[in-house]
């Protein structure tokens, strides 16, 4: 897997797991509550935080639609869609705002570009990525002009199939477009349709990679790490009780710091790809490994036998392996006494 340039990190193979706090829709179009995520997300040790751009009129054809999700307190809430996006829409001033307090914080801000006028938006904003939610994957011409600005792609997967990858790889690029990155994604809660193996196809293509999360499932996150994500993110809300869309899935401020905290965990454990013993397995090798320890009396000179020994711990003297490959036929270097270990010579 290569490595990918956002802003002054690297995120790939060999790099640290670039983490996003999604805000997306947690803000809930408030300024105060969006700045004070943002300076959760900062102490909880984030790489990125990431909102939506959003117009309503625009980006929803039939305005009667309504939308119903789950709350903590109260139940099912069902709402007019374009009502709901709406309650989310910034200003362009308001969204300098936003991201001078992302960077004052040393957190890089990701917008997730959702209709056509939201390209010029976002470009004014000169931040370091462009960024796609599953459901634009089918809107070529948007995805051609976020390209023109020469930046990388952050894209989730959901509907796309190796096909659509290639040829949406194709069609980024040929546009002007910079590197991809995929985040892998799905909308089930059936296990076996997840397919987080789809990683190493993302892989193989040689595409940096990770994992979006549509819940708080801690696991999925942690066996996506195993699995070489180099990009995570996760929803952070002020209060799960907020009787709005998207905060019943998202952690409160103390989980999220614990879930970035075991995120770098499993980092840490994943470790390298190379098969060797920790400092504490060679220092209790020399506790509990096996020596070589004499059954019989045996002289100066005399060849050594297998047949004159028996194994036992500790192991700081002759072990099984390198009495068979360095000692056998030798001549002892002393005599030795029954019960003896055999010395290193």
């Amino acid at each position: 897997m290569p490595a990918v340039k956002l802003g002054n990190r690297l995120i790939g193979e060999g790099q640290p797991i670039y983490l996003m706090a999604d805000l997306g829709l947690t803000n809930g179009g408030d300024m105060g509550r969006a700045k004070e995520l943002i300076h959760i997300a900062a102490e909880s040790g984030v790489d990125a935080v990431k909102f939506q751009m959003l117009e309503a009129e625009k980006l929803l054809g039939d305005h009667s639609i309504e939308y119903t999700y789950p709350t903590m307190k109260d139940g099912p809430r069902t709402e007019n869609m374009l009502e709901m996006f709406k309650g989310l829409e910034y200003s362009d001033d308001e969204w300098a705002e936003l991201k001078q307090t992302a960077v004052g914080r040393g957190l890089d801000m990701i917008v997730t570009c959702h209709y056509e006028g939201g390209v010029e938006r976002t470009n004014r904003l000169e931040l370091i990525t462009n960024k796609i939610c599953t459901w634009s994957l089918s809107h070529r011409r948007m995805i051609e002009q976020l390209a023109a600005n020469g930046k990388p792609l952050i894209f989730d997967t959901g509907t796309i199939t190796r096909a659509d990858l290639i040829a949406l790889e194709d069609v980024y690029k040929k546009a002007g477009g910079g590197d991809l990155i995929v985040l892998h994604d799905f909308h089930t809660d059936v296990e076996s349709e997840m397919n987080f193996r789809a990683l190493e196809v993302y892989h193989q293509l040689g595409l940096v990679a990770g994992y979006t999360p549509q819940g708080r499932s801690d696991w999925l996150d942690f066996m996506s790490v195993g699995m070489g994500a180099a990009i995570l993110e996760k929803r952070l809300t002020t209060s799960r009780d907020i009787p709005a869309n998207g905060h019943w899935k998202a952690h409160e401020p103390d989980e999220f710091s614990n879930w970035v905290e075991c995120i770098r965990r499993c980092e840490r454990a994943k470790g390298n790809p190379v098969v060797e013993p920790t400092c504490r397995d060679q220092q209790d090798a020399k506790k509990y490994y096996k020596s070589a320890y004499l059954i019989r009396d045996v002289k100066h000179g005399e060849p050594i036998k297998q047949s004159d020994f028996e194994f036992k711990r500790p192991g700081t003297g002759v072990s099984s392996w390198l009495l068979s490959e360095q000692y056998i036929g030798r001549p002892y270097s002393r005599d030795y006494g029954s019960g003896e270990m055999l010395e290193l010579y």
